[in-house]
């Protein structure tokens, strides 16, 4: 018997599981807190440079006041600053007064600032005040978010394959202890090149500890709550998004942000006893006894009895297990076959540009103008509607459509968010792209687990998530275009998201279809899709 078949008398989503995909809906909330604290913990501020104190009580100055004497000489700009050795010696010697000098631009040479004095209208102290990350140093704040993403990278491939080997739970608890380690001393770190090193490790740990939970939720749940399990997940992740802009509103300094939302990780330690290893993996690794033990508490939490010769049965390798155990294993090479190609490359490049926009546009909040506090809450309370209306749409509908239409509207959004001068009509239509953006993101997850063949599905859904963190990573970088034009990211984000959505219609529609299993399933029907478009599959291969 297959432990699905199993579930639907166990109950496939009876109270015992309600109650454990609840515990893991609570670390959801955290990973999000982890995920996207460096909006706050690496804003940038309005600065100046940094002029001390003038005395300008001799008569020689005239009526210039302290103010009008450092506003000159700070309006060198905001990286340099004007002599104010040479401005007094001109002044001092009576031939000019300080209006003289603007209005009759007199040479004056500058001076690279040193110092710099940060506004605290909307940020607190932050790695940027902290650390000077400004001008010269600019671009160390958005290398930090890249190399945040690079330790996302990391953690999905490395803690991917250690709850394959040593199990879900125990790789549950050594994300958690890791994250609160290196959150705690991220939070303390006395220069940026002490703090980075632990905030790539934070974001292995965060991204280790997401894909753990992701993957003990939709193992313990039927296959008829599997798509339900995943979205409601991202629903809390989304809970976690939005109490993340009223911690840091509230809190404001960078260092006790990282404490505050490291902490918590302490709660999760009473989950070595709440949360039991996945039965899934128990099986698949030949832990027999203790699947049975964990599927009677199942069985008696839910209601339900179940014989001991059910059990036995659930055990026993069929000879199909045995075959495919001794069969050939395949590798990342059999993605990249004649006749498979185009559609693994399809959705690897969605994967990459739904993770640059989602993270762009979460990233941006603060570009918006307005109050970035409430734009980051609003970005985060749109993803729940998003995962409703996909929950919603996507059996009716299917999927290839569906994803195709909402990137090419949020998209679209995004390029008129660029040119958009009215604030509140900016930020409606940056929140409609992340809307949507947040729907395609979900709908390309689900894609990607239904068109890959069972042969291969791991290994498909794996370098789907390496490219989604190289999508991630790209996004700072892009952000920085607006240096040279304003809405130059927004285009770049929204060009890619229409293209994207435009290649999408070249996938297989995987609504009410059967899963493919093996790589002949998949090649046989790109071809007949091919033959059905009119292209040749030997132009993709």
């Amino acid at each position: 018997m297959h432990f699905d078949d199993l579930l639907k008398v166990l109950g496939e989503l009876g109270r015992y599981q309600q109650i454990r995909l609840f515990y893991i809906y609570l670390v959801a909330i955290v990973c999000a807190f982890h995920a996207m604290n460096m909006v706050f913990v690496s804003a940038k501020p309005d600065y100046k440079c940094h002029v001390s104190k003038a005395n300008v009580s001799h008569r020689i100055f005239g009526n210039t006041t302290e103010k009008d004497f450092q506003d000159f000489l700070q309006s060198a700009g905001k990286c340099e600053i004007y002599d104010e050795k040479m401005v007094s010696k001109l002044i001092s010697s009576g031939k000019y007064t300080l209006n003289d000098i603007i209005t009759k631009n007199v040479t004056v040479p500058k001076n690279k600032c040193t110092e710099w004095d940060y506004s605290r209208e909307v940020y607190g102290p932050t790695i940027v005040t902290q650390f000077d990350l400004v001008c010269d140093k600019d671009w160390l704040r958005s290398t930090s978010k890249t190399l945040y993403f690079f330790g996302r990278l990391v953690g999905a491939v490395c803690f991917g394959q250690l709850s394959d080997i040593v199990g879900r739970k125990p790789t549950f608890f050594a994300c958690l202890l890791m994250l609160l380690i290196v959150g705690c001393v991220a939070s303390a770190a006395p220069n940026f090149y002490v703090f980075i090193p632990f905030y790539i490790l934070q974001g292995a740990a965060q991204t280790g500890l997401f894909l753990v939970i992701f993957i003990m939720g939709t193992e313990l749940v039927g296959p008829s709550y599997r798509m339900f399990a995943g979205f409601v997940i991202h629903a809390f992740y989304a809970i976690g998004y939005m109490t993340l802009a009223g911690l840091s509103y509230g809190i404001g300094n960078w260092r006790y942000i990282e404490l505050v939302i490291t902490i918590p990780v302490v709660l999760f330690v009473p989950y070595i006893w709440l949360l039991p290893e996945s039965i899934r993996w128990l099986l698949s690794n030949h832990k027999e006894e203790e699947a049975k033990r964990i599927i009677r508490k199942v069985a008696a939490a839910n209601h339900v009895e179940i014989s001991e010769e059910l059990l036995e049965d659930l055990t026993k390798l069929d000879e199909k297990s045995e075959t495919e155990t001794k069969g050939r294993q395949y590798t990342i090479i059999d993605l990249c076959r004649p006749g498979i190609i185009c559609l693994s490359l399809n959705v690897w490049f969605n994967w990459l540009v739904n993770a640059m926009l989602y993270y762009g546009l979460s990233l941006g909040t603060g570009n918006l103008g307005g109050d970035p506090y409430i734009n980051f809450c609003i970005a985060g309370a749109v993803e729940i509607p998003a995962c409703i209306m996909c929950i919603l749409i996507l059996n009716p509908l299917g999927r290839r459509r569906p994803l195709c239409v909402i990137m090419v509207i949020g998209g679209a959004a995004c390029i008129a968010t660029g040119f958009i001068e009215l604030i509140p009509l900016k930020i409606t239509l940056a929140m409609i792209g992340k809307f949507c953006i947040t729907s395609s993101y979900t709908i390309i997850y689900l894609m990607a687990a239904e068109v890959f063949p069972t042969v291969v599905r791991n290994i498909g859904i794996g370098v789907s998530s390496m490219c989604a963190r190289i999508g991630g990573m790209l996004a700072p970088q892009i952000l920085e275009l607006n240096r040279i034009w304003g809405p130059l990211p927004l285009i770049v984000f929204g060009g890619l998201a229409i293209f994207s959505g435009a290649l999408a219609l070249l996938l297989p529609e995987t609504s009410g279809k059967p899963l493919p299993q093996t790589l002949e399933d998949v090649i046989g029907t790109e071809k007949r899709n091919a033959k059905y478009r009119g292209i040749k599959m030997k132009d993709c291969s």
